[in-house]
């Protein structure tokens, strides 16, 4: 079960943001590649987050 704090999902932008940008930035070039890559970028980017923050207690 995901027990998210509000102070926690302040780290969620920054990974998003973080994964849109890297992979936003594989030279493609279709304008709908590059925008699908944003996409699953800042997805990978939050779930990375979420799996860190839950990671985080349980090694504690």
């Amino acid at each position: 079960m995901v027990n998210l704090i509000m102070h926690n999902l302040i780290f969620f932008v920054p990974a998003a943001l973080a994964g849109l940008i890297l992979c936003g930035e594989v030279p493609v070039a279709s304008k709908v590649a590059r925008g699908s890559l944003r996409v699953i970028g800042a997805i990978c980017g939050a779930l990375l987050a979420l799996l860190i923050l839950e990671a985080i207690p349980a090694l504690l």
